[in-house]
């Protein structure tokens, strides 16, 4: 008998040492053996398993980092996996988490779920004696026929759940936060969303162990973690733009020109889709507040220096109301019921708006007796529900800008061909005029005629004067439609002017008139030495007047045919601008 009780004895002592041991197990399954926060206090997640449940650590084993069996948990190398997330979240909305897995070099998954080697891939150190790296689908075949048996259930012993592909889900994701954890499977990439209603606002941690699917148990094959934030104000941020701002983020913008503020709210589980958002705006300069329910607002600076602008977002989300507590009026006599608006107040967060309710008032009469009268007790009963309950949020945003002056506007006034003597190339001399403070620089991006494709880019100082008007010579390769992007701008600002500019084929070269002068005295003189030898050979060989004449005639003729011809050479091969300034 005293071995029996001493045999039980034994047991139940082994049994509370493993239980305990269990929980240290359960408790080390942090990233990299960390230990967890079991101490601290934290609304369960719903759907997710607190880190008190059972752990089975013969199916899951928990490697600490730095444990040799890391080293030979994966065929041909290390796993990876990266995580990441939506975050920043408002309170009540969901989050977002995505793991993928990097798999060593030259393998890959391929539609079954396997793990393959890619033959596409270089690798000389290596020789694929085999396709697959893991095949798990011959695998699940053989375990059909009776040859193993499938171990389908999670660390806590609740079973996979059913998925039509689940052959091909051969990873174990096991996510962990706020010292709970939540696991499902997946392929080489897994994605989870959870709600912040009962998450604490602040930066959390969030950690996910991997495990691949094996016979007898799961081995861990990759780790990885990252912060992400709750946080109880609206998530935003505003972007600030200008036209002819030469850089936004430098905060200098330009006087007597509207400057765009468009306010992006962080939502992507759309928590704020029934929300009524508004948006108060004070811009620092005298002109009183503005609010309004768009996110796109303007606002035009009439005068220069530092501002200082500030952004107030409200949402007003539809939830629950909570139970508000009734109010008891002071004991007195009434003899009928009437109707009435009660005024209600709560401390839940709630902002409620009551209409009217018809209330009862239930009355107790005394006896009807001579003496001092019977007090009665009124109760005060809501028979129709409260409507209209929200949840106010709000997202602040800041910023100093700086105004100053800039150019506001630029036109091209006019456009004049150069004469060919001027240049060697088709030029065109563009006058640019503009509105505000004078340039310092311009700049001409000349590209074809659809505006998509440069040719050219010439960028010049520009010469400081008390007027805004610059000359600009830009040269073209050829005929043709151009588009022509003229810019100017100074330290702050940058304005844009564009046309259509067609440039034709030239006719020719007009000879200068110096030359032509030249030319044709030569050509007299060569005229009058011809007339005097031909006179002298007359007089030896007593030629006619006649044949004199036709002579001297035909000499004439053949010096003008060649005049004539010389320059209509010149001009076929001179190309020269023929239409008139401003030819667009």
């Amino acid at each position: 008998m005293k071995d029996l009780v001493l045999g039980g004895l034994v047991l139940l002592s082994l049994w509370l040492i493993s239980g305990i041991q269990a929980v240290k197990r359960l408790q080390d399954v942090g990233f990299h053996g960390k230990q967890s926060n079991a101490q601290g206090h934290h609304s369960l997640v719903r759907g997710w398993s607190p880190y008190r449940n059972t752990w089975d650590e013969q199916l899951y084993p928990a490697w600490k980092a730095g444990d040799a069996r890391w080293e030979n948990c994966w065929r041909g190398g290390k796993v990876e996996a990266l995580l990441t997330s939506d975050s920043p979240a408002l309170i009540g909305s969901n989050i977002t988490f995505a793991v993928t897995l990097r798999f060593p070099r030259c393998q890959k998954e391929n539609d079954d779920g396997d793990i393959v080697y890619d033959r596409k891939c270089r690798n000389d150190s290596f020789s694929y004696q085999d396709q697959y790296v893991y095949n798990w689908t011959k695998w699940v075949d053989d375990c059909n026929e009776g040859n193993c048996t499938f171990i389908n259930k999670f660390p806590d012993g609740r079973p996979f759940p059913p998925h039509p592909d689940w052959r091909r889900r051969n990873f174990v994701y096991i996510f962990q936060t706020l010292d709970q954890f939540y696991s499902l499977t997946g392929r080489s990439s897994a994605v989870l969303s959870i709600n912040t209603t009962n998450i604490t606002a602040g930066t959390q941690m969030m950690e996910v162990s991997v495990y691949r699917r094996d016979h007898r148990r799961h081995y861990p094959v990759a780790k990885a973690s990252a912060m992400y934030i709750v946080t109880e104000q609206i998530p935003l941020y505003v972007n600030i733009s200008q036209k002819n701002d030469r850089n936004s983020s430098d905060k200098i913008f330009i006087k007597d020109s509207p400057i765009t503020f468009d306010v992006k709210l962080h939502d992507p589980s759309h928590y704020l889709a029934k929300a009524a958002v508004s948006f108060n705006w004070t811009f620092g300069d005298g002109s009183g507040s503005f609010v309004s329910n768009n996110p796109l607002s303007s606002h035009t600076y009439t005068l220069l220096g530092n501002f200082s602008l500030n952004l107030t977002v409200k949402a007003a989300i539809p939830g629950p109301c909570k139970p508000v507590t009734p109010t008891t009026f002071i004991p007195t006599t009434y003899t009928s019921s009437t109707t009435t608006a009660p005024v209600t107040s709560n401390s839940t967060g709630n902002s409620t708006d009551l209409p009217f309710t018809e209330t009862a008032f239930v009355t107790t009469e005394g006896s009807n007796v001579t003496t001092a009268p019977t007090t009665e007790t009124t109760t005060h009963i809501q028979t129709t529900p409260a409507a209209g309950c929200f949840i106010d949020r709000y997202g602040y945003y800041k910023a100093n800008i700086r105004i100053v002056d800039g150019i506001v506007e630029v036109n091209i006034v006019e456009m004049t061909n150069v004469s060919p003597s001027e240049a060697q190339k088709s030029s065109i001399d563009f006058v640019v005029a503009c509105q505000g403070s004078i340039p310092t620089d311009a700049c001409t991006i000349i590209s074809d005629s659809t505006c998509t494709i440069p040719q050219n880019e010439v960028c010049d100082e520009v010469v400081t004067t008390d007027e805004c008007l610059v000359t600009l010579r830009r040269a073209f390769t050829g005929p043709g439609t151009y588009c022509v992007n003229i810019t100017l701008g100074d330290d702050a600002s940058l304005a844009l002017a564009s046309t259509l500019v067609s440039v034709s084929e030239a006719v020719g070269t007009p000879v200068p008139v110096k030359e032509i002068l030249i030319y044709l005295g030569l050509v007299a003189v060569i005229i009058v030495a011809v007339g005097v030898l031909l006179s002298k050979k007359c007089k030896g060989y007593n030629c006619n007047g006649k044949l004199y004449q036709d002579i001297t005639n035909e000499g004439l003729n053949v010096t003008y045919n060649q005049i004539k011809l010389s320059l209509l050479k010149n001009d076929e091969h001179h190309p020269l601008l023929k239409n008139k300034a401003g030819v667009i």
